[in-house]
């Protein structure tokens, strides 16, 4: 199959054209507030254990293993399910701009990618409300978008 788009062959099966991510199918990207919720609701979810561990362990430590389960979390439902328990709730899921499931390394990266995000002042965020594919700094960095599963 050729794209119409940008006319690269592209597999039958595919969802995105990989040369140039035009959707093949009736693929519909999660914006910025469906994305925006879902994080809140991971938010309220992390907030219990992460007060536990604020005070069973004082200073960096305690720091460094809210850390470190916030990433637990999010890499390890992004590998195992393709989303969160938050995304999962309201409908979405990350695949690559090919349509396939993440794996570890892409999930590692893209979590890493929020912290770019992040330090534009939040702009990396922004971008999900502004781009084609609905997709964030951390998404062009890991090759990532987020899709509408309902």
């Amino acid at each position: 199959m050729l794209c119409p788009s940008c006319g690269q062959s592209t597999a039958t099966d595919a969802r995105f054209c990989p040369g140039c991510g035009r959707v093949l199918s009736a693929v519909v990207y999660a914006g910025f507030w469906i994305r925006f919720l879902a994080g809140i609701i991971d938010s309220i979810i992390l907030i219990i254990p992460n007060i536990v561990l604020a005070l069973a362990v004082e200073g960096l430590g305690g720091l460094l293993l809210q850390l470190a389960l916030g990433l637990v979390y999010t890499v390890g439902f992004w590998v195992a399910q393709g989303a969160t328990p938050g995304k999962m709730a309201v409908g979405i899921k990350i695949t690559t701009v090919d349509g396939a499931e993440i794996d570890f390394g892409k999930a590692l990266l893209r979590y890493f990618g929020y912290i770019a995000s992040t330090i534009t002042l939040f702009i990396g965020y922004l971008m999900i409300a502004f781009t084609g594919q609905k997709r964030g700094l951390h998404d062009y960095i890991a090759g990532t978008v987020v899709i509408k599963t309902r």
